[in-house]
């Protein structure tokens, strides 16, 4: 193509809607793309999210820019324009203003990092949901963090200008740059007046209190960088509206004011630990208890005795009793837990010269089942509650000739 773009945000980020004219169309993999003189659809660049909205009657779901040109992808089954012709277009407002709240307050949040920290933002990424920005440093401080987060909001209280301008070489080397242009020829600055000087070609708020609240919402180390995710504006406000909702919930189930709550937590948290410790101490008594029952019913094969059963209890207790078996001098253990997936437990005492691991191949395997194990101890599973059984039975069956040798 010959003329680029001409990009109409780079004069006016609140500009709605626009009329221009067909200058290109291509065919995509799914749908079509065309090209116009002008445009105030943002192509995705520079951690920022491309615009959405309309062409004519048309949905744009894609920005992108080529070589200068700005192509808008139209949803599948568009009427594509014809070359020449004019056309209306129209911006998703609601989407453009949150990425420019979050792009005008990422601006603010990495200058403060840099004024009270000394950490360099080195990258930037806007997501539909939350917005991170990677420090280079990771000894960050709870403190650090609180003092960064209250900067930022103070510069947002202050409704400082927010100004963008394409400036010269010499201009260039004047100004107090917070990192340097990766761009030559004509460089585009963002300033939040007296604060920040940026390189940028993204859209922004007219002036900083328009960014609304600036909340840090977590960390998170990644190797020699920090990763800060953070909301601005709409979605700070939604976070706050969550986070209250959350806070009624919990005042209304411990039945008391905010500043009780972390006590009433660890009183909870005390009792639940104590609870499953009590709780552990009697499944283990519980298993005891089943084991000494199964071991008096257990068959003589030789000098062994074998428990050979199939139990109707979850696997994991099914597989504590067997283990509580197991531990009973001469004892066989063949145990089998019933259920939508049958499970094999077979065990055997130190005293007794048996192979438990090719014992349970074995009887899974003739079964239709399959697992294996070391020679004390094996488990495995059956397809159905009848191939337990069968199991079972061909294990007991090689036990009992085993005894008998």
């Amino acid at each position: 193509m010959g003329a680029e773009t001409a990009r109409l945000y780079y004069q006016d980020a609140y500009l709605r809607s626009f009329s221009a004219e067909v200058v290109a169309s291509k065919v995509l993999q799914e749908g079509v793309a065309v090209a116009l003189d002008r445009s105030a659809f943002y192509p995705t660049g520079g951690g920022q999210p491309h615009d959405t909205g309309t062409l004519g009657q048309a949905r744009v779901i894609d920005v992108s820019l080529e070589g200068g040109v700005v192509w808008h992808a139209l949803e599948a089954g568009s009427t594509v324009p014809p070359v020449g012709s004019g056309i209306t277009g129209a911006i998703d407002w609601p989407r453009r203003f949150d990425h420019m709240q979050q792009h005008s307050g990422q601006h603010i949040l990495s200058a403060a990092f840099v004024k009270g920290c000394c950490a360099q933002t080195v990258a930037f990424h806007m997501g539909e949901d939350y917005c991170t920005i990677d420090i280079d440093r990771t000894t960050l401080t709870a403190e650090d963090l609180e003092a960064v987060e209250a900067a930022a909001n103070a510069v947002v209280d202050q409704a400082l200008p927010v100004t963008a301008t394409f400036v010269s070489d010499d201009e260039l080397k004047r100004l107090p740059l917070r990192k340097p242009p990766a761009v030559a020829g004509a460089v585009r600055i963002v300033e939040v007046m007296g604060y920040d000087w940026s390189p940028c070609g993204g859209t922004h708020v007219a002036n900083t209190a328009q960014c609304g609240l600036i909340e840090i919402t977590s960390t998170e180390r990644r190797g020699p960088e920090t990763r800060v995710t953070f909301l601005c504006g709409q979605r700070a406000r939604a976070d706050y509206r969550r986070l209250r909702l959350l806070a009624a919930g919990l005042g209304a189930r411990f039945s008391s004011g905010p500043g009780e709550w972390l006590d009433a937590l660890d009183r909870l948290t005390a009792e639940a630990k104590a609870t499953r410790k009590e709780l552990a101490a009697l499944e283990i008594e519980w298993a005891d208890a089943q084991a000494t029952a199964l071991w008096a019913a257990a068959v003589p094969a030789g000098p062994w005795k074998v428990v050979c059963q199939a139990v109707d209890h979850p696997a994991e207790r099914a597989k504590r009793i067997a283990q509580a078996l197991k531990a009973r001098s001469g004892t066989v253990v063949l145990l089998g837990a019933r259920g939508e997936r049958p499970q094999l437990f077979f065990g055997r005492a130190d005293d007794v010269g048996l192979d438990a691991g090719a014992l349970l191949r074995a009887a899974a395997m003739a079964a239709g089942g399959r697992g294996g194990g070391r020679p004390e101890w094996a488990q495995g599973g059956a397809p159905d509650n009848t191939a337990l059984g069968q199991a079972l039975a061909a294990a007991l069956a090689a036990v009992a000739a085993r005894a008998g040798e």
